[in-house]
């Protein structure tokens, strides 16, 4: 279980009034993650550090028992937020691992990156970090697309152009999403669970175009906190999808090959 996230819970439950001291909210947040008292305290100044939460001595002088942990604004931001909090980052990164347990371990180490960035309030480095987790993703993709184009020809015959955009080392990922997206146009009304809708396309495509530009050198445009926070919101879903949608062209691929002439029982 998250403990970050069981504090949250915890705090915005009891309206931000849970004590200080070890009897109080610390015992409760091992009461309700199993975890040991170090770690409740570890989480407790953590979330201090990266000021979710805060101690309110609430008039209580030096009687620190009695003094008050409180979500902080942003603290109530990310308990009220839902799932895909980039002010929890840990609770983030834990149901980011859970629904995409095979999310390329490159695009996961810059999606962590793109979260501590957002934390620290760099919201342009947050929003490079995500393009380049993206594009990661996005290449596994392309690869497999173009591969299934090449083993089933029911897809519509090979994907030539994607092929040497993603051969050309001077192509832009702009021109690459291009081709990519111009080849699975037509095949969206049978891909399963909307894979390929149009909404998962344009999150990938705006992100592409604010970290970089067609010809693939960054924008330097300014990157505010709504717009970073709105990113890392939708990255996850698209992420997803995108991880997804490799899998069933993977899947294709595999089954063209146990049902071409040359495969065996026992192969």
């Amino acid at each position: 279980m998250d403990v970050r996230s069981e504090v949250l819970k915890l705090l915005a439950a009891h309206g931000g009034h849970g004590k200080f001291g070890q009897s109080y909210l610390p015992s409760a947040i091992r009461s309700q993650t199993g975890c040991s008292m170090t770690q409740a305290w570890e989480a407790l100044w953590g979330m201090t550090a990266d000021g979710l939460i805060y101690l309110d001595p609430d008039g209580q002088g030096s009687g620190t028992d009695n003094w008050r942990w409180r979500l902080s604004e942003r603290g109530r931001a990310a308990a009220t937020g839902g799932s895909w909090e980039p002010y929890d980052p840990e609770g983030y990164l834990t149901r980011l691992r859970r629904q995409v347990p095979d999310l390329d371990p490159v695009a996961l180490r810059y999606v962590k990156e793109a979260l501590g960035a957002f934390n620290a309030r760099c919201f342009l480095a947050s929003s490079v970090m995500l393009g380049v987790a993206s594009e990661q993703v996005f290449i596994g993709l392309a690869n497999s697309t173009v591969a299934a184009f090449d083993a089933v020809p029911e897809l519509g015959g090979a994907a030539d152009k994607l092929k040497q955009a993603l051969n050309n080392p001077k192509q832009s990922q702009h021109t690459r999403f291009l081709e990519l997206r111009k080849r699975l146009e037509p095949l969206r009304p049978k891909l399963p669970d909307d894979l390929g809708d149009n909404l998962t396309m344009d999150a990938v495509s705006d992100l592409l175009r604010v970290t970089r530009n067609e010809a693939g050198h960054p924008t330097g445009r300014d990157v505010d906190e709504n717009t970073a926070y709105t990113h890392l919101q939708m990255a996850a879903r698209y992420l997803e999808k995108m991880t997804a949608l490799r899998h069933h062209f993977e899947s294709l691929i595999a089954s063209a090959a146990n049902s071409s002439p040359g495969a065996t029982a026992g192969a």
